[in-house]
């Protein structure tokens, strides 16, 4: 199981973004394995795929995402506890309140692994960080 974070699902779920084909042999590689999001992550890929795509075409690309065989962890009372003892954790390196979600679901299903162009979560130290674009040099 590996959580994929909204900064792939967007680079996935929009064909026209430079890191498209960087990412989609991964992101579906990882469909196939099993993959977890939370429902903040659920979020800013709508945020995204409205903003960027428009409401005809954000929209039927949020509904292709939601159809994808997931599990996910729903923001409730107790993970926004949890959430924040993470931030309390590693706010000295920069991680905010949203990449906080995503380690307090990660914890509570036993998640270590991480896809992510995020270079904040890649210092989180207990998590195996996997970032599938390639560095241009």
């Amino acid at each position: 199981m590996i959580m994929i974070d909204s900064n792939i699902w967007a680079y996935y779920l929009d064909a026209d973004a430079p890191e498209h084909k960087s990412v989609a042999p991964a992101v579906r590689k990882s469909l196939r394995e099993g993959v977890m999001i939370n429902t903040v992550v659920v979020m800013e890929v709508a945020h995204f795929l409205i903003k960027n795509l428009g409401s005809v075409l954000g929209k039927e690309k949020l509904d292709i995402f939601l159809s994808f065989p997931m599990q996910v962890d729903e923001l409730t009372l107790d993970l926004a506890r949890e959430a924040a003892n993470e931030l309390f954790k590693y706010s000295h390196l920069g991680i905010g309140g949203r990449d906080a979600t995503l380690l307090a679901s990660m914890r509570r299903k036993g998640v270590i692994r991480l896809m992510t162009h995020d270079e904040t979560l890649k210092r989180v130290p207990d998590i195996k960080a996997f970032d599938p674009i390639k560095k241009r040099k």
